[in-house]
């Protein structure tokens, strides 16, 4: 029993050092006067994983109901990305759940849960979503079949999360394009066309933005900043004191669909987990 435990006490060693590695339990807890803004894609089963290179990207709804209901039983306030715009001293424990793109799972799985738990979004829409060639990897620059074939949220979808009260919808450019590789003139028309186009089909007001794969330079910021738009979101990891954030290069912490529960309470609480 002895030699058992001697061989066992390593390994077991061995495991904790990796699982500490891995969670990054161990860092200091971000305060919570810091809004947490989350960043998601698709609220989506997995696709087989020889046919995926973005499970990534796809939350299951059950993890997400789990997220959602975690959020709500200890204590945390969702607001739009609007409304945390206009807040001079944000509240403790705000938290803001955006979406990127705006796939139709975004209705069909994420919406009911939203209502259900009565929490807010923001989604990012890429106004010509419906051409399937819209969507590309970023890593090699290619159009990407698996995202093209992902359905889209409808007019008809929109408008229904609109009433809701629960929804706010910002612009994702016309075409999901990298913009610090465009010339003045085709920035402004991605950054603020699609502003009032988004404006014009809805009914709306169009006050947050999402740079596509998280490329900007100071061109793009200050075309963001000129066409109107009261914030824009990044994809730099981290939360950061309200007071001192660039309101045009805020930062989110993405929720992957790899990952589980643990993970995500260690992102809302520490801000990421490895």
């Amino acid at each position: 029993m002895n030699s058992f435990i001697l061989l066992l006490f390593p390994t077991l060693v061995l495991l904790f050092v990796y699982w500490s590695l891995r969670h990054a339990w161990w860092r200091p807890n971000v305060d919570i006067r810091y809004p947490r803004i989350l960043m998601y894609h698709m609220v989506s089963p997995h696709l087989p994983k020889n046919k995926s290179k973005f499970n990534r990207l796809r939350v299951p709804p059950s993890e997400f109901e789990k997220q959602l209901r975690w959020l709500k039983k200890n204590g945390w306030i969702s607001v739009t990305m609007s409304e945390l715009a206009q807040c001079d001293v944000v509240p403790p424990k705000t938290v803001v759940l955006t979406f990127d793109d705006g796939y139709a799972d975004n209705y069909t799985n994420a919406f009911p849960l939203l209502k259900k738990y009565k929490m807010k979004a923001t989604i990012y829409l890429v106004v010509n979503r419906f051409h399937q060639t819209w969507a590309s990897d970023k890593d090699t620059k290619q159009s990407s079949e698996e995202l093209n074939a992902e359905p889209m949220l409808s007019h008809e979808m929109v408008q229904e999360m609109l009433s809701s009260g629960l929804i706010e919808f910002g612009s994702h450019t016309l075409n999901h394009v990298n913009l610090p590789t465009l010339n003045h003139e085709e920035k402004q028309a991605e950054i603020a066309r699609s502003k009032i186009m988004l404006e014009e089909q809805y009914a709306i007001l169009c006050n947050s933005f999402a740079y596509p794969f998280g490329f900007f330079d100071k061109d793009d910021v200050s075309l963001v900043a000129k066409s109107g738009y009261t914030n824009a979101v990044t994809t730099q990891n981290g939360y950061e004191a309200w007071q001192d954030a660039n309101k045009f290069q805020l930062k989110r912490v993405m929720i992957s669909g790899r990952q589980g529960m643990i993970d995500f309470m260690l992102k809302i609480t520490k801000g990421k987990n490895r």
